[in-house]
């Protein structure tokens, strides 16, 4: 089984959550994109999340993946091949992104007993993937992702497998603490750390993950050689840094805030906020809050079945999910004691929150990311308690949509190909039956998802979810 000792340190134990134009020739503007097609939205509102505005009654013409036409629905010719979708009162904006995820994979079987564990070729990865899709997410950060990740990745680019697009970065952490190889590589020397990070980069991972049981001189290799490489670290703040140590050092985004909440003994005061939130904002460094974490966590320090509970559970119910699931509340969460439940309540509310909502206000760039999977966390379903714990926190709901639609783009250095509605951008889409920009749980209310040009409408998710809830893995 996992070797992660009850003698953890709690701070341990957590970091692991944290233009109105006529249509173009179809000939002309098609596109090399597996399954795409042209599709037409009639008479939808547009919020096109370029600031905060709705265009209504407006036709939006998509032609292999690309945006080729958005106007007044008497003014854009469609064209007579096209998928024509009456989107009559509902809702289009770019689709979701979730930047902090874990996929299941067979690395996870070290979770559970060898007679249990299925093998690679079992496990159904469309399947696993679909919930992110029918919720409205199609490109997803995976921040402990395996070599498997990386095939599951190029099957899905190249249209033979239906999920959302992945981005990969590798854990790299000490030895002996945490999570295990394969799930993770652990180093105990700055050669090794290197040596780590080059053979991340040969693998074909996009990022590094810093995880928090590095020594300095392992994080100064591991950082040093990613620079070389081109790589962005991301991830955790190791224990053994302080966190102005990682910001200067140039890791690119700190993946939850109750990271900052470890380094701040216990002083949660609006000035210790405030001083947190300008370091990052002030050095240009991502922050992903997995305010969604911290609560599903608190939420099963209550009641260790609270998670399999949860309506969206039926969707987490294959043997290794729901096995991972039980061993994180068994192993993890049952030890841990009656002070440190409530020290981690105290951060949360006192601190989480309040840094979130400064970070925010003095510029900080911030990545919606759910932590999923996290026990609570179903895949899909728990980016839209994140969104609704950022509006919680103080943010509105469209500067709650930008973390998880145009800022993600922005972190990825593609901010002017995507994650807006607008003419020439590849970006996917989603139809909603609700206005997100009144009450952000309207993202969740999701009438169809366009995935690089293919469309998948409401009759396809309610078959597919139904087949995942019912355990067929055919």
């Amino acid at each position: 089984m996992l070797p992660l000792p009850h003698s953890v340190p709690l701070a341990a134990i957590f970091a692991f959550h944290l233009a109105v134009l006529s249509a173009p020739s179809l000939a002309a503007e098609a596109r090399t994109v597996p399954g795409a097609e042209a599709v037409a939205f009639l008479h939808v509102t547009v919020i096109p999340m370029d600031r905060e505005r709705t265009l209504r009654d407006q036709t939006v013409l998509v032609v292999g993946g690309e945006i080729v036409a958005v106007g007044p629905t008497p003014s854009v010719k469609v064209p007579a091949a096209a998928r024509r979708v009456d989107a009559t009162g509902r809702y289009l904006l770019p689709a979701l992104c979730d930047m902090h995820v874990h996929l299941v994979g067979e690395a996870w079987n070290i979770m559970l007993p060898p007679e249990a564990r299925p093998s690679a070729k079992d496990l159904p990865q469309e399947q696993f993937l679909f919930p992110y899709l029918a919720n409205g997410i199609t490109t997803v950060q995976a921040l402990s992702a395996t070599p498997s990740e990386v095939d599951l990745r190029n099957r899905i680019a190249r249209g033979e497998l239906l999920g959302p697009r992945l981005i990969l970065a590798r854990m790299i952490d000490g030895p002996d603490k945490a999570w295990p190889p394969p799930i993770s590589s652990w180093v105990s020397s700055p050669a090794e750390a290197r040596a780590a990070v080059r053979e991340a980069k040969a693998a074909g991972y996009d990022k590094i993950k810093a995880y928090s049981f590095l020594d300095r001189d392992c994080y100064d290799a591991l950082i040093q050689t990613a620079r070389e490489l081109g790589m962005d670290v991301i991830g955790h703040v190791p224990m053994a840094l302080p966190v102005e140590y990682v910001l200067n050092a140039g890791q690119r985004l700190i993946a939850h805030s109750e990271e900052l909440a470890k380094h701040a003994d216990g002083d949660y005061s609006p000035e210790r906020v405030d001083y947190f939130a300008r370091a990052m904002a002030e050095r240009g460094v991502w922050m992903s809050p997995t305010l969604a974490t911290t609560r599903a966590i608190l939420e099963t320090l209550d009641n260790p079945q609270s998670a399999f509970l949860r309506p969206e559970a039926v969707y987490f119910r294959h043997p290794l999910q729901a096995g991972v699931w039980s061993f994180i509340v068994e192993k993890l969460y049952t030890p841990i004691p009656p002070p440190a439940r409530q020290a981690l309540r105290d951060a949360f509310e006192r601190f989480q929150g309040p840094l979130t909502r400064a970070f925010h206000e003095r510029g900080g760039k911030l990545l919606a990311g759910s932590d999923t999977i996290i026990p609570g966390l179903v895949p899909g379903f728990g980016l839209h308690r994140e969104l609704a714990e950022l509006v919680k926190a103080g943010l509105t709901p469209y500067e709650a949509l930008r973390t998880a639609t145009t800022r993600p783009f922005e972190y990825l250095g593609e901010a002017g190909k995507a994650g807006t509605i607008e003419v020439g951008r590849r970006s996917d889409l989603i139809l909603v039956d609700e206005d997100p920009l009144r009450d952000v749980s309207g993202a969740s209310k999701i009438s169809g998802v366009l995935v690089r040009g293919r469309w998948i409408g409401p009759d396809e998710i309610s078959a597919r979810m139904k087949q995942i809830a019912a355990g067929d893995r055919r």
